[in-house]
């Protein structure tokens, strides 16, 4: 068993999707059972599929099933599989791996997340900085054509004076299109510029107005397809579009675009729209550079427009905040240098004169240092602005501080996921030792020796304790459910202080607990309950690790249709001048090896997010004492508040 969950465990690390896990998952099964064919069906909240490893269906198979309360099930049938296998072993093994999938499912988004977040800050340098359209055409369809697996893209501009399309930029497959007219009136792309709305099928040439030359050859094989309008403040300026495509020999069509690829490709055409409004902003006239100043000021990114001796012409309220001014019209007239900017590479002066003397956009990263001493780190465009007609230089900052520390979070996360996985399967497999051991002292009690009885009952004591240990920690790494269902606080309570006094007692830290056994239940996520708890009582850990005496006290009391749950500490308590500022995010006193200042912040969403509130107070023990309130869930008949 040991083998097998080390090879899920591997499959769960390498699959950058569900069905690529669980297609690794059939495999090991295949492997440990000894099988010569595995079917395997699998359903979780989102996806669900067959997966059928190689081999022959050799006589009746053996057949095993696992599912939970979420929806979530996956049944096996092994053709051949080893006679010695204990049922019991793979209906573990079932769990294991259903428990994975999920986990593998939700890094999976967050991997997609991050890199449509990291594309749409690279965008907006792009645009910002007011490329060459074609070039910043070439590189946005690129990005997106990686993001969405799609073999092909282009973008069609409106001639004009004319009634057509012109293909000006084609990548992948749909190079063959480049430099193509096509009609405004004839062609399913001019049906999106005229109407301005997008497109989305699963083969466009089915489309009845598809326009096509006769030598586009892998045009025959196009088949998924989404196109969204370039629609700016003046109307459409053409269209955009991205296409997946059969491959030859092979019958079965790709995936199509979800609705959710749309709506981000939508963004993405309204950048690039703004992108090509903004060149054409820079080329034109002086009336176009008074527009670019508004959009400048109402730019939610920080821009600082300097003159040739790099003095502050016009800094909007974005930059304000970020280089931590009282009022914005005071910066006005002060050398660039008096901002607290400067470059992680070289110098600020270097780069103004490199765009000024015709080298292009300068891009770099900077430290901006406020007055009140904290520094924000962010990446920054330097653009000349002669195009428009005037000697004055655009400084574009992104700043990318709280991104660079969720990233930071994100990876403790992970970390803290993947060491819960293992003690949760450690915790499994220590078990079966355990009962052994425990049956074997169960004899020994029976001995007519009394020191030996003795000594039994105190082996049997001891493996009862530890494997109350182990049950608590596997219900807090169980819980996982998605729909909230009533929640006792009690319970949640016992589990963490249960794991936490063993982890403290060499530090001499005593956990008490103080609970209302008439205390309702709560109505929410008990995941996410736990992770307030265990958030709240990590807190005061930091906060009374070295003192003495070190006591943390977890309550609960129930109110008027209300539950009260109190997390104190003997600690030296929270300040009154920081106590408005620690539940913003990334605030913290520890150092920065110990928290990223997010903990307290969770607690309050998800306090705020069921209806309660979350305030600190003094503790009578002399530390701080955290009070959270949750509205009590309704008891009806016949419910299980004991949901663990």
């Amino acid at each position: 068993m040991q083998d097998l969950t080390r090879r899920l465990l591997r499959d769960a690390r390498e699959a950058r999707s569900v069905e690529a896990f669980w297609d690794g998952a059939a495999a090991s099964l295949r492997a440990w059972t000894g099988s010569a064919k595995i079917v395997l069906q699998y359903r979780g909240q989102r996806e669900k599929g067959v997966v059928t490893t190689d081999g022959a269906s050799t006589g009746a198979p053996r057949r095993a099933s696992w599912s939970d309360d979420g929806g979530r099930a996956v049944e096996v049938e092994l053709y051949a599989a080893r006679r010695d296998l204990p049922a019991a072993a793979l209906d573990a093994a079932l769990e294991l791996a259903g428990g994975l999938a999920p986990m593998v499912g939700q890094r999976a988004v967050l991997e997609h997340d991050q890199r449509l977040g990291s594309f749409s800050i690279e965008l907006s340098r792009w645009l910002l900085a007011a490329p060459e359209r074609d070039l910043m055409l070439r590189y946005t369809l690129q990005s997106v054509m990686k993001l969405f697996d799609a073999e092909g893209a282009y973008a069609a501009l409106r001639q004009p004076g004319a009634d057509t399309l012109k293909v000006v930029v084609a990548l992948g497959r749909a190079a063959e299109l480049d430099g193509m007219l096509i009609p405004l009136e004839h062609s399913t792309t001019g049906r999106v510029v005229r109407s301005g709305e997008a497109l989305i099928t699963g083969n466009i040439r089915e489309e009845p107005d598809i326009y096509l030359p006769p030598t586009a050859l892998s045009a025959a094989l196009a088949r998924a397809a989404m196109i969204a309008p370039l629609q700016s403040a003046t109307g459409v300026l053409g269209a955009i579009g991205l296409v997946r495509y059969r491959r030859g020999g092979v019958d079965e069509p790709p995936p199509a675009f979800g609705v959710a690829d749309l709506h981000f490709f939508l963004g993405v055409a309204a950048h690039v729209a703004a992108g090509l409004e903004l060149s054409h902003v820079v080329r034109s006239t002086r009336a176009a550079a008074d527009r670019a100043v508004a959009m400048v000021n109402a730019s939610p990114l920080p821009l600082v427009l300097v003159d040739v001796d790099a003095k502050v012409h016009l800094i909007n309220e974005a930059g304000r905040r970020v280089f931590g001014l009282p009022d914005a019209a005071a910066a006005v007239g002060a050398p660039l240098e008096e901002l607290g900017i400067s470059p992680a590479e070289g110098d600020l002066a270097t780069a103004l004169a490199g765009a000024r003397t015709g080298h292009g956009p300068w891009h770099g990263r900077v430290l901006v240092t406020q007055p009140s001493g904290e520094g924000r780190l962010c990446d920054c465009t330097v653009t000349d602005l002669e195009g428009l007609g005037s000697t004055d230089t655009l400084l574009a900052l992104y700043d990318r501080t709280e991104e660079l520390r969720a990233q930071r979070e994100l990876v403790t996360r992970e970390k803290l996921a993947t060491i819960g996985e293992i003690a949760s399967g450690v915790a499994h497999e220590v078990n079966n030792p355990l009962t052994a051991i425990r049956m074997e002292a169960e004899m020994l009690s029976t001995a007519a020796n009394a020191e030996t009885e003795t000594s039994a009952r105190t082996i049997i004591r001891e493996v009862d304790r530890a494997a109350g240990i182990i049950r608590s920690l596997l219900q807090l790494a169980r819980r996982s459910d998605t729909t909230p269902t009533p929640v006792q606080l009690n319970h949640v309570i016992l589990d963490v202080a249960e794991i936490r006094r063993r982890v403290l007692r060499p530090e001499n830290v005593d956990v008490e607990t103080d609970l209302d056994d008439d205390a309702q239940a709560v109505l929410g996520l008990s995941q996410e309950l736990v992770q307030v708890v265990l958030n709240l009582v990590t807190n005061a850990e930091h906060a009374v690790r070295g003192r003495s005496p070190a006591v943390i006290r977890v309550g609960t009391k129930s109110l008027d249709g209300w539950v009260r749950l109190t997390v104190e500490d003997s600690g030296s308590g929270v300040p009154s001048d920081i106590r408005a500022r620690i539940f913003e995010p990334f605030f913290s006193t520890k150092r920065p090896d110990e928290g990223a200042g997010l903990g307290l912040t969770v607690c309050q969403r998800v306090v705020n997010e069921l209806g309660g509130r979350i305030l600190v107070e003094d503790s009578e023990l002399g530390g701080a004492r955290f009070v959270a309130e949750f509205p009590a869930a309704p008891r009806r008949s016949g419910d299980e508040l004991d949901i663990r």
